[in-house]
């Protein structure tokens, strides 16, 4: 027994270490953390109460979201929530179960949770039904070790939304539209169109714009905070650049190898003539003679901006230890000595860095933590290597005169005057084609204006051409045979759309579609309903819990 454990502690000592260092080290955090309370007067733990969740306990925060992740890919069929969104139906389902409790629902059985199953996008085929094989490959996916989800996480998952189904039916209620509702809707998707479509190309309409000094002067004067410059730094960089710090020796062939053989997605093999696909390949073909030029050129960068970064943090170091003063003389002499040269950077505001350094828009936090007493910043990677900046002074904000940026104040007269005749253009278009009055009188006009057309006949909302523009099917709701809409900007165009023809399909409940619309109406509004109940739970118990409320 005694050598058993010898040969296991030999074998797991790595992972034995870290398990002793997380028992020895997490207490110390705890202990010597600021914001632990231990030693205090007062001990307290972070605590955020959401009904029966504590949102700053993290374990229990991440379970909340990845069930709310996995739900909504299960409803959707896709990944369709993200951010805000994929936040607000987690916490939503927590309201929901909370209540389902308050309501004493049942917790569904498994023939309940296996009839809902069934009802999920993410089970079901082209057609909209349910295929097993479907269900069994995700079943699958769950014993990979890449999964992000677990069968017991799914099996909770599924059984919760079960739940909050029949928690729908009582809180969303019926979903009550009215027959007017129908017939809209109907009228809307299921109409048959003909249609024109105008275009007028915005880059090629070039009016004359040359506004007096007096115009341009007032334009200015309506618009000065376009023109206030914030407070900025004014500072100089030391840069590394990578290609001076490359190796003197290049790397091996086995190195070569080594880095190939770990990340070949990196160097795609190059499309070979009579080869449609080089990734075609025989299963186990060699392509690293291929990219072995691509892998040495990759490998020499990584190590001259190794090389590079190590240089840039040890200026860093140094310039902490010595505490120079910002502009200081000795500053400058130590530079020398150690043969830098900083570069001037003219002051500029967070959104327009310099042209030839762009990058610097990027570091806007790292710029405004610069500082009489912080003057540098860290070694920050560059697209060419690495860069210290060095803090020199701070400027004002200030409200630059007319003769300052007049010529930015002309273009962005010039920008806002062109969009305004461009609208008085499509309108002036929009009455000459509405008083065309038939489709060849329509064409005619729009040829005379050397507008493009395109004809676009019988199609439905619910199928629209594929190359139909989308900003124009939300004119059509409002468009009647014969009418022209207003100029609809789209990308670099303005459209016009002229309704040729438009067939009602039949109102009545007789259509067989009717009876459908009701329903996902219904069922749409009782949704609406769900979400305005729990999302008032939500808020309520968010601001009921929230530090704020439980200052005293």
């Amino acid at each position: 027994m005694i050598s058993w454990i010898q040969k296991y502690f030999q074998k797991h000592i790595p992972l034995v270490m870290f398990v002793m260092l997380i028992i020895i080290g997490l207490p110390m955090v705890f202990i010597y953390s600021q914001s632990s309370g231990i030693g205090m007067a007062d001990v307290k733990v972070r605590q955020q109460q959401f009904f029966n969740v504590n949102l700053a306990n993290q374990e229990q925060a991440s379970r909340v979201f990845t069930d709310g992740e996995l739900s909504g890919y299960l409803r959707a069929g896709y990944p369709a929530l993200q951010g805000a969104q994929l936040q607000q139906y987690a916490l939503q389902r927590v309201a929901g179960l909370a209540l389902a409790d308050e309501l004493h629902l049942p917790v569904p059985t498994s023939e309940q949770v296996a009839k809902y199953v069934t009802t999920l996008r993410a089970f079901q085929n082209e057609k909209g039904e349910f295929d097993q094989s479907v269900y069994t490959r995700f079943g699958d996916s769950l014993k990979s070790s890449g999964s992000p989800f677990t069968a017991a996480g799914v099996t909770r998952v599924l059984r919760d939304d079960t739940r909050l189904e029949a928690l729908v039916k009582i809180v969303g209620g019926p979903g009550y539209v009215l027959p007017s509702d129908v017939k809209q809707q109907l009228s809307r998707i299921d109409s048959t169109w003909t249609v024109q479509v105008a275009s007028l190309d915005y880059a090629s309409f070039a009016p004359a714009i040359n506004p007096s000094e007096e115009v341009l002067k007032k334009f200015h004067e309506e618009n000065a905070f376009r023109y206030d410059v914030p407070a900025r730094p004014r500072m100089s960089l030391v840069e590394f650049k990578a290609a001076a710090f490359a190796p003197p020796v290049g790397p091996t062939e086995e190195e070569l190898r080594a880095f190939y053989t770990a990340n070949p997605s990196r160097f795609p093999v190059p499309t070979e003539a009579g080869k449609p696909d080089a990734a075609l390949d025989a299963a186990g073909a060699d392509n690293f003679p291929k990219v072995r030029a691509e892998v040495e050129s990759t490998l020499r960068d990584l190590a001259s901006r190794k090389l590079a970064s190590q240089a840039a943090n040890n200026l860093t170091v140094a310039l902490f230890e010595k505490k120079f003063a910002p502009n200081a003389p000795e500053l400058a002499a130590f530079l020398s000595g150690v043969r830098l040269t900083p570069v001037a950077i003219p002051p500029f505001a967070p959104d327009a860095p310099p042209a030839d350094r762009t990058w610097l828009g990027s570091y806007a936090e790292a710029i405004a933590r610069l500082t009489k007493d912080r003057p540098f910043s860290d070694a920050l990677p560059t697209p060419d290597g690495f860069v210290v900046m060095l803090w020199q002074e701070s400027l004002p904000a200030y409200q630059p005169i007319f003769a300052e940026v007049r010529e930015r104040a002309l273009a962005d007269y010039r920008t806002t005057e062109k969009r305004r005749l461009f609208i008085e253009r499509g309108n002036a278009l929009k009455a000459r084609l509405q008083a065309a009055g038939s489709p060849a009188a329509f064409a005619a006009a729009a040829a005379d204006e050397k507008l493009e057309v395109k004809t676009y006949a019988s199609f439905t909302l619910r199928q629209p051409p594929q190359d139909f523009p989308q900003p124009a099917m939300g004119a059509l709701g409002s468009l009647e045979t014969g009418q022209v809409s207003d100029l609809i900007g789209s990308g670099d165009k303005g459209l016009l759309v002229y309704v040729q023809e438009k067939k009602l399909p039949d109102l009545t409940p007789a259509n067989p579609r009717y009876a459908e619309v009701q329903t996902q109406l219904m069922s749409f509004a009782s949704s609406s309903n769900e979400n305005a109940i729990l999302g008032g739970l939500v808020e309520a118990e968010l601001a009921k819990n929230s530090p704020e409320a439980a200052t005293p």
